[in-house]
């Protein structure tokens, strides 16, 4: 008898289970699914935000550079100690930084102004530095 019972049990199915497994490993898989897609998206955007900062700071670079270039032909070496003959081109100089591989694409323009106020003369170079589609621009006073 007690062999019929334990063979009635085994065979005998239950009609409706009950339990909490598929639900939750469907959740589980949805969540992960979700941070995986949105894992996806902040690389893409991290990736996006350093090129557009390398792009800012290459033009930065170009500018600095070109406004040094200005205050060479401002205050020529060659001149040095008296810079008796300053002169300052308010038409803009480009210069293109095609040599250097690091700089490829970029370019600074250079402009100079000159002001008067009591006695002194202080002139401006504005240099704006252009690489790619990011642009900077730096003004240097010099007297």
């Amino acid at each position: 008898m007690f062999r019929e019972l334990t063979n009635h049990r085994l065979s005998r199915t239950p009609s409706r289970q009950r339990g909490v497994g598929l639900p939750v490993a469907i959740f589980v898989i949805t969540v992960l699914a979700a941070f995986v897609v949105n894992m996806g998206y902040l690389v893409q955007d991290n990736a996006t935000g350093r090129i557009e900062y390398v792009q800012s700071l290459r033009a930065l670079l170009a500018a600095e550079s070109g406004g040094d270039f200005g205050l060479n032909v401002l205050f020529d070496p060659s001149d040095a100690t008296t810079y008796s003959s300053l002169s300052c081109s308010s038409t803009p100089v480009s210069y293109s930084f095609t040599n250097d591989p690091g700089m490829a694409g970029c370019s600074a323009s250079v402009s100079c102004s000159s002001s008067s106020s009591s006695g002194e003369t202080v002139y401006t170079i504005t240099s704006v530095g252009t690489c790619d589609d990011s642009t900077r621009t730096i003004a240097i006073d010099a007297m």
